[in-house]
């Protein structure tokens, strides 16, 4: 049990520490593709390093959703790595509480916070790049879910 725990917490980690760098590779491979240069592979690293250092601003006129929505938004990816399997074959500790739709459901439950949070800012912007986001939210989440769900059935 004890391996099991310490199986989630390092897959925690290493999809932590990694997703940075995927997404500085894709950006690189993206940039190579229209034949440009490109950021270099650990610039999300520095964009991290440099947005945890700036200060924070809120608006008085923002509810208590608004400040609890970017600890909603980190956590709900990490969730998702303590259910489905990444680095291993077998089960994980907190499998039995979802799978993959339960992981699509998770990552949805982040999406409709930060769009609340957009809407709760009182500024008129606000609501209109939500809803902006929600529509393209709703029409590329179902697509991932039928893909998941047929990779799921192809594999058993």
């Amino acid at each position: 049990m004890i391996g099991r725990i310490a199986i989630n917490l390092l897959q925690v980690i290493v999809v932590m520490a990694f997703s940075p760098l995927v997404k500085g590779v894709l950006s690189r491979l993206e940039a190579m593709v229209q034949s440009k240069r490109g950021p270099c592979i650990f610039q999300p690293y520095r964009d991290i390093w440099k947005l945890l250092h700036k200060e924070e601003v809120v608006s008085e006129q923002t509810s208590w959703i608004f400040r609890i929505t970017p600890y909603v938004v980190f956590v709900t990816p990490i969730f998702v790595t303590l259910l489905i399997p990444v680095l291993t074959n077998y089960p994980l500790f907190f499998a039995f509480m979802g799978d993959m739709l339960g992981g699509g459901f998770i990552l949805a439950l982040g999406g409709f916070f930060a769009t609340i949070a957009a809407i709760d800012t009182g500024n008129p912007y606000g609501p209109m790049g939500a809803s902006r986001t929600r529509m393209v939210g709703f029409l590329a989440e179902p697509v991932f879910m039928i893909v998941f769900f047929t990779v799921s059935l192809v594999a058993g």
